[in-house]
């Protein structure tokens, strides 16, 4: 699956004033709100909650359907079981491809339906519907037809705030949660725009949908908004980002070094890049220097305070450490002059960046694409380390990380159809479902080497993009089994950069941010953005956090020290 770069990116974006429209709120109604804690509104508005709401996740349990595993094929590379509350398990990997698939959905799942379905892409579009044997092969194999209308993963949130707007809502809507976190007013149009699927899904209802089924129990605590389960889960695997590097390009240089400080990032960086030989350093790796300074991965608990990530010395060294890799020129300058983000991934994949931070799902993809017209092409996962080379820490993901969200109001026979066919995208690695929807077609999209693994053909890799796998959410694991090399790189990466997962106050607890939090986000990192890039004097850290504070930031800190209360933990 490709993975999209975190949600804490700062981008700019388009005004949202007409995503009020589609809830039907005004001023006066974004006075109220309310949190919900232990799944019940209190009476009263609670100050700085905006909308938002709160539950821990041994108080979802009613609401969330039955956990039935599905008896598949087990990993040949064991991952981790997480013992950590609110942080999911590394899920192994698969080096061997099975030489019998099983049938996850008997019948067809579909009933003949015909429906939209958006979802997000990072790289180029495949075909549409009408000329992509791909999308007709899946369709006919669901008994339904998708349509999809797919957008550039980049800019995303602002294809999907637009559509909530203008109350487009397409039958499905694929939804992650980075990008929920960035819409203020995200918890009063879900409600709105879409269908609650709890009188179809809760408890033993999902055994109609067996794949749905074997969805892990935290996922689905986390599809719960406002109360109510409203979307399919796509659970994740611990970790939001990596340093991924250029291994093939690493391998040519003997005096290039794995860092363990941040001085020496620096000094790789100074030796790395070469403008004449069109060769750069990084991308924008902000988001993986965070870790790097121990800066916390959202809200802090000191002395009984929550302390937010801004407000902390670390969040300023790592600001004027990235300002540094800018004024260096180390950062690619078609990133540099990109507001809105470069395609680093095509600039990774030439070699003109060695270095860029993505989720670990980029690993395959870029494998995908490029290793058939380059053999050598090789990803590595930068080793953890710490701007001072003591212990490091890394971040971790939530349950759920991607959500698939069905259109209010289709009537009870459709909303089961596309449950249905949830349930077919949901089919994992070892299913004849699985299959069809991640290679297509055996001898048109792919074709089987020596030892039974697909590999995709030319009009593959064109038409058979991530699309149906947004749909319904799998179990996660390493099932790449075309790249053993990625396969035992990224789950064993995984496994030793476990033990180094920060635990956060917050952990377990489903939340949505308050709405002024959530309408900060990248107007402030827009600010720490002008910082980094030299715009802007690093002494504005300070001002730019008390912005933060006045605007929002402190009534989110009150909401949130009760819900900790709230939880027994403060």
């Amino acid at each position: 699956m490709t993975s999209p770069t975190d949600g804490a990116s700062a981008v700019t974006h388009p005004s949202r004033r007409g995503f009020l429209g589609l809830v039907g709120l005004g001023a006066a109604s974004l006075a109220g709100g309310g949190l919900v804690a232990g799944c019940s509104t209190p009476s009263g508005r609670r100050p700085g909650s905006g909308g938002a709401t709160a539950a821990a996740a041994d108080k979802l349990k009613s609401l969330t359907p039955s956990y039935v595993p599905f008896q598949g094929v087990k990993p040949d590379v064991p991952g981790t079981v997480s013992n950590l509350l609110g942080v999911p398990d590394v899920g192994g990997g698969f080096l061997n491809y099975p030489a019998t698939l099983a049938d996850a959905v008997s019948g067809t799942a579909g009933k003949g339906g015909s429906y939209k379905a958006m979802t997000p892409l990072w790289g180029p579009p495949p075909p549409g519907l009408s000329e992509n044997a791909y999308f007709q092969a899946c369709n006919a194999d669901i008994g339904a037809t998708i349509d999809f209308q797919i957008a550039d993963g980049i800019t995303y949130v602002d294809k999907v705030t637009a559509r909530l707007a203008g109350g487009d809502i397409p039958d499905l809507m694929v939804i992650p949660q980075w990008e929920i976190e960035k819409m203020a007013d995200f918890n009063r149009a879900v409600d709105q725009a879409f269908e609650d699927l709890t009188p179809y899904l809760q408890g033993d209802k999902v055994k109609a949908y067996p794949m749905l089924a074997n969805l892990p129990s935290p996922a689905w605590g986390f599809s719960v908004f406002n109360g109510k389960l409203m979307a399919v889960p796509f659970p994740t695997d611990p970790f939001p980002l990596a340093l991924l590097y250029r291994k093939d390009i690493f391998d040519q240089h003997s005096d290039w070094k794995m860092p363990t400080t941040a001085d020496e990032l620096f000094d790789l960086g100074k030796a790395i890049t070469d403008p004449k030989g069109k060769r750069w350093a990084f991308g924008d790796i902000h988001e993986m220097v965070w870790p790097v300074f121990k800066v916390p991965q959202e809200w802090r608990l000191e002395g009984g305070k929550l302390v937010y990530k801004y407000e902390t010395p670390e969040w300023e060294a790592c600001v004027a450490f990235m300002r540094k890799l800018f004024q260096e020129e180390l950062i690619h300058p078609n990133v540099v002059s990109a507001n809105r983000g470069a395609n680093e991934k095509d600039l990774f994949a030439s070699g003109q960046i060695v270095i860029y931070r993505d989720g670990l799902g980029a690993w395959h993809e870029l494998l995908q694409q490029h290793r058939g017209k380059n053999p050598k092409f090789a990803i590595e996962a930068m080793p953890l380390f710490s701007h001072d080379g003591s212990t490091p820490i890394m971040y971790h993901n939530k349950p759920a990380g991607i959500f698939t969200f069905v259109k209010k109001g289709l009537g009870k026979d459709k909303i089961a159809e596309l449950l249905s066919i949830l349930n077919w995208c949901a089919a994992p690695f070892g299913t004849k479902e699985y299959e069809l929807a991640t290679y297509g077609v055996e001898g048109k999209h792919f074709t089987r080497d020596d030892k039974g693994v697909p590999q995709f053909t030319d009009l593959g890799r064109k038409e058979a993009q991530p699309t149906y796998v947004f749909l319904g959410g799998r179990p996660i694991a390493a099932d790449y089994v075309a790249f053993p090399d990625a396969v035992r790189g990224s789950v064993g990466w995984q496994n030793a950069s476990f033990k180094y997962i920060e635990k956060t106050p917050l952990d377990g607890i489903r939340d949505q941010r308050p709405s002024r939090m959530a309408g900060l986000q990248i107007p402030t990192e827009d600010k720490f953005t002008d910082i980094m890039r030299g715009r802007r004097p690093v002494s504005d850290v300070k001002q730019i956090v008390a912005e933060w504070r006045r605007d929002g930031g402190d009534e989110a800190r009150e909401f949130y020290m009760k819900v900790l209360r709230d939880n027994g933990r403060a």
